[in-house]
Order: C-alpha cells, then structure tokens, then sequence
C-alpha cells in the first residue's frame, strides 16, 4: 500500500499533476487519479480527452536503474495495470498490445503513457499515466469497457488497485537488476502479449507498411520481431493482418 490516491473530478493531464509532486520531492506511490481530463497525452504526442465515467490515474516512481533498462518501465507498468485488474471479475481477460496498451477482446481498453523527469536535487524519477475505459468507449475508436467486459468497479478502489499493481511489478523489476529494459519481467511479458505467433502488420509512424508477417515475440531490448526482424516502439506499431489500417 503507497500514499492515499488523490482524487479529482476534473483535470487537464494527471501525469501533469504527478509531475509537480514529483519535482517536489514527493515519494514513490503518489498518485492522482480524475473522472474527467481534458488534455491528456499518448503515444508520440497524440492529445486524449476523455469524458466523465472513465479512470485517469498517474503514478510516481523512482526506479534506481542503468539508464540502459529504463525503457523497459513502460512494460512493467503494463503488467502491473493486468495484476491490478486481475481482482475484478471480466468477461474476458486483458492482454497487452506492444507496446504500451490494454486490449480486450482484440480492441483497445486502455493505454500507458511513461514520462522521465529529474526533480530539483537531479534525482531522476518517472510518471507512469493510465488511461481506462471503465462505463463507455470511443465508439468511433473501435475501442471497449469494463462494463462492456461485465464490470463497473468503484472508481477509488480501481484506482488504487491499478495503482498497488504498478507499484510493486516496478519494485519487482527493478530488484530483479539486469540491464536490459524487460530482464526479470520478459517471460511475463511475453507470456501477455496479444497476436503473439499470429499474423501481423508492422506500420512506420507514418502508416506505411513495413512488413506483413509472424509476430515471433519481443526481445530483451523491448523490440518486436516480426518473421525474425526486430522493431524498436519509436520505429514501429503493431495490428492485426486482417484489420484495416484505422483499427487499434
């Protein structure tokens, strides 16, 4: 159990919030959770807005970590975001799409957003955002809910279930040491991932095609092979063979 998981019904960004307690000297576990939030952030600067009825929660951490593992944080979150769900009765159970969301039944849940900061006396520490749909989903994003999964969880004790997961798979991935990003937590990793061994489209962030082929798995260094090349998160998204270009 970390801090008390500060609640606000409206917000502009909860890692903007958790930020703040993190140059301040706040300790790890902080977090901040909002119904509403008006201009939240995603992957390579996408803005998420997002009405009310659904969890926007930040958490604080300060991995002590090589600089050379700390892309794999975003990984552990992942996992720690499906132990905190894990406790909650679903239809049908949350895997991880490469590399940062939260999918059921093949469409999107939830996302993960993991942004690096130093505080004012240099230490480095890390805001971990997670955004899920709990009562509706963007239903022009093909995306899903928890209600539609069979759930409506209270929103505080999702929350601080979310936030206990996150907390201690990043305890746990910084104890086991190892410099590359996923050592200690790959075969977990692995073992959640969504299309593992199917077919799959590898898509530039452009939307170019950069090959059609078997999701093979992800390696220690956070990159997914895809009929034996490797694709860093920066240079590559991953879909479904038989999806259109727009889904997930």
């Amino acid at each position: 159990m970390g801090p008390i998981v500060r609640v606000l019904d409206e917000v502009a960004s909860t890692n903007d919030e958790v930020r703040t307690l993190g140059l301040a000297g706040a300790p790890s576990g902080s977090a901040v959770a909002a119904h509403r939030q008006t201009a939240g952030r995603g992957r390579r600067g996408h803005v998420w807005a997002s009405p009310k009825g659904n969890l926007h929660l930040s958490v604080l951490l300060r991995p002590n970590v090589p600089p050379s593992k700390l892309p794999g944080l975003a990984a552990a979150c992942g996992l720690g975001v499906l132990d905190g769900l894990a406790g909650i009765e679903l239809a049908n159970a949350p895997q991880l799409k490469w590399p940062n969301d939260i999918l059921a039944r093949n469409r999107k849940l939830g996302g993960i957003l993991v942004e690096a900061a130093r505080d004012g006396a240099g230490n480095a520490f890390a805001v971990c955002g997670v955004g899920v749909n709990v009562e509706r989903a963007p239903a022009d994003l093909g995306a899903i809910s928890l209600a539609d999964l069979g759930a409506t969880p209270s929103f505080s004790a999702l929350a601080e279930a979310l936030r206990d997961g996150i907390v201690a798979r990043a305890d746990a991935w910084v104890a086991a040491g190892g410099v590359e990003p996923l050592a200690g937590i790959h075969d977990d990793y692995v073992s959640a991932l969504a299309w593992r061994g199917e077919k799959v489209r590898a898509l530039a962030p452009d939307g170019a095609l950069l090959t059609c082929g078997s999701f093979e798995t992800v390696d220690l260094w956070g990159r997914a092979v895809v009929d034996g090349l490797a694709y860093a998160s920066e240079r590559a998204s991953l879909r479904p063979a038989c999806a259109p270009a727009g889904e997930l």
